[in-house]
């Protein structure tokens, strides 16, 4: 059963890359550059069920494969948090986007759409610290070696994605073309799920 939820791990970036850039084209004047990917799913878009749905089942896909990992990561020695981290990160990023849209033009105006900014902003720090746990949960365990070296790349390649993301949130006028916050969040987002998808195959090699 866990290999399943090891595969979840590799299907959901690959299904929600897919679904952004389908979503993307039918949404008028949409942007990939200047526009967030909340902004598929805000209130009142062609696009808003079906980019709640893509949103909530990746999320599910994304925390299910987190319990997988926690449970194949169990140590009696300390306790681990990568699994935690991802679950958190499906449920607050994607899930919590789909239940919770933001308004039109990316504006957060109401109860629903704030919630959606904390959810995401919290679950963004979730996946700030998946590679760097995993580096953390795995000292010792010389057969997850070459994925410690990898995660912790990861993590430092995140921080300069994460400072061109703040840069561009500060400095961005909901509804206006004035930052590419668009591609800052996909390239955060990005490596995110490319850490997921790469983790999600190398468990189901090892076994765990």
């Amino acid at each position: 059963m866990r290999r399943g939820f090891y595969t979840l791990g590799v299907i959901a970036p690959v299904f929600f890359a897919s679904a952004v850039i389908i979503l993307g084209a039918i949404k008028p004047e949409y942007s990939h550059i200047y526009h967030t990917m909340s902004e598929l799913g805000e209130s009142g878009a062609v696009t808003a069920q079906a980019a709640a749905v893509v949103f909530i089942v990746t999320g599910l896909m994304i925390t299910v494969f987190g319990y997988g990992v926690q449970t194949g990561l169990r140590r009696e020695d300390r306790r681990v948090w990568t699994g935690v981290l991802i679950m958190l990160y499906g449920l607050l990023d994607f899930v919590g986007s789909g239940v919770f849209p933001v308004e039109a033009g990316g504006t957060a105006d109401t109860l629903v759409s704030t919630i959606h900014v904390y959810a995401t902003l919290v679950g963004e720090l979730a996946a700030l610290g998946m590679p760097v746990w995993f580096y953390k949960d795995t000292i010792g365990l010389p057969e997850w070696e070459k994925h410690r070296v990898f995660s912790k790349t990861m993590f430092y390649a995140s921080m300069p994605l994460m400072g061109f993301l703040v840069y561009c949130i500060t400095g961005h006028t909901p509804g206006v073309m004035d930052v590419p916050i668009g591609l800052a969040q996909r390239l955060l987002v990005g490596l995110f799920l490319f850490w997921i998808l790469v983790t999600g195959i190398r468990f189901r090699n090892h076994g765990a």
